[in-house]
This record gives C-alpha cells, structure tokens and sequence, in this order.
C-alpha cells in the first residue's frame, strides 16, 4: 500500500511537472549522467515528435525491475523511471537510462505496445487482469532485440545484467506450476543473460522444477526472436503475433489472435489484442 501511495505521489508530481515546464530534465545532465551525443540525438527525437521535454525520477521499482519508460497517455510527457538504487552506480545508471530512451524512441516512431481486449477470459480471470504484465514483458524482449546492437555499440549492454535474480527466483519457486511468466522468464535468459554460464545454470533449474512446458516455450519463443530482423513496427506486430501464439496456443487451428488499433489512444500507438476464426480460404 505505501509502494502505490508513494508512486501516485510520483504520478501527481511529474504531472505537475510536465503541465507547468518546471521538472523536465536536463538531457545533458540526464539524472545526474552526462550522455552522450548519440544518445543526446535520439532525446532530441523523442522530443520533437512527442512536442514535450522528457521527465524522469528515481522511485522505488519492484519485482527486480530497475527500469521504465512510457508515454503517458493523459498529455503525451515521455517518461523515464528509474529505481532509485541506480543512482550511485554510474555505470548502470546510465545503461539502464539509455536502454528506456531507446524504447521511447521506439514508441515515437509507431512501434505499438499491446493490451489485452477486457472480453478475453481465463480460468484465473480476465486477461488483462491477470496476464497482461506476460504481454508487456514480450513486447519489451522483441524491442531489446531491436536496440540490441546500439546497445552493444555502446558498451552498455553488459551492465544490465538480472541474472541472479533470475535464477534465485526459480529456485525459490520449486514445487510451483509452472505458467507463461516462467516461459517468457527463460526466454528473457536465452536472449539476455550476459554469460551463457547463467543460462545453462537456469535451464537446469528449470529441468528440476519439472518446468517442462515453460523451458520448451521460452527456447521457441527466444528462438523465433533471436532470428527476426525486425526493421518495421509491422515486422515487430508479425513476431509479437508468431510469439504470442506460442505463449498462448489456441484451442484449435481455428483460432488466432488479431490486432486492433486502441481508438482511446491518441497519444501513441496501441494495439488491443482479441481472438477470431481464421477464414478460410475461398476457391
């Protein structure tokens, strides 16, 4: 209760912030980094096309994330936040800063974000209730995918490194069913982890758990991932949708998943995610 008071809080004050220009930061003290040109560049672009300078803050992140970004749909501000145990850590803080930046750079150039249509039920619920964080971590595993090789160019990729905690939450998690955040768990591993050592430790703890189903579907989905040379938001859309059908299989072949713009969405690009028949072709 008090993490969401604090964040409402945080919510409150960059929307004030934004309305009135007194928060924005300073792109060449961005949170006390200094960045570089490049980086610099692409800030400029994010601004332009979104006509709002960049707000960010340190708050409190949880479930081992240290880093987000958005735009917010209430007056277009793009919006970085970091967790506040970067900022004495230069090095990781500005990887992490670089990495979200990348993403808004993404956002403003149409590449779509993904919400579950409120119709879809599960046994556990409706899935944008209770599957919807699965939807947002695979479009953020084909997205670093995409911005894979600034990063690398960089030399920031390798300080962005969750595989402790990665691993420890598998272990911890032993006797547990395994679900579709495991899958997207390992696939995360296959596609992310610094050193293969970390994945090979993971999928041995994933073979322990009994965590077969989620260990086979993590290696389809880093697969289909690792092979796509996305250059297009369309291109993107085609191996979210290869994906998700691996994450979620239809009952039949005569179900799939289709996209549809979000027409509450003004600010940026949102597709909403329902079931359909597949037609049929006609002679």
């Amino acid at each position: 209760m008090m993490f969401r008071f604090l964040l409402a809080a945080v919510f409150l004050l960059w929307n004030f912030c934004a309305s009135y220009n007194v928060c924005a930061q300073n792109p060449r003290n961005f949170l006390g980094i200094k960045l570089r040109p490049e980086v610099l560049a692409i800030i400029e672009e994010v601004e332009n096309k979104t006509g709002k300078k960049i707000y960010a803050e340190f708050v409190e992140q949880e479930n081992y994330t240290i880093g987000s970004s958005f735009i917010a749909e209430e007056n277009g501000v793009p919006v970085v936040l970091i967790d506040y145990k970067l900022e004495n850590d230069t090095r990781q803080l500005e990887a992490v800063i670089v990495h979200e930046i990348l993403h808004l750079r993404l956002r403003v150039n149409n590449y779509p974000t993904y919400i579950f249509s409120p119709t879809i039920q599960t046994a556990k619920g409706r899935a944008i209730d209770v599957e919807q964080s699965n939807i947002n971590d695979l479009k953020d595993l084909i997205e670093h995918r995409i911005f894979r090789a600034e990063m690398e160019k960089f030399g920031l990729h390798k300080f962005i490194n969750i595989a402790r905690e990665g691993i420890e939450g598998a272990r911890s998690d032993k006797g547990k069913a395994d679900g579709q955040d495991d899958s997207i768990n390992f696939a995360r591993a296959a596609l992310e982890y610094v050193n293969q050592s970390d994945v090979d430790e993971l999928r041995k703890i994933y073979a322990a758990n009994g965590w077969t189903r989620a260990l086979q579907t993590g290696d389809e989905i880093a697969r289909i991932i690792k092979l796509a040379n996305i250059k297009t938001p369309q291109e993107a859309e085609a191996i979210f949708l290869k994906c998700l059908l691996k994450l979620y299989p239809p009952p039949s072949s005569v179900y799939t998943f289709r996209f549809a713009a979000d027409p509450k969405n003004k600010v940026f690009r949102r597709l909403i995610i329902n079931t359909s028949r597949n037609q049929r072709k006609r002679n």
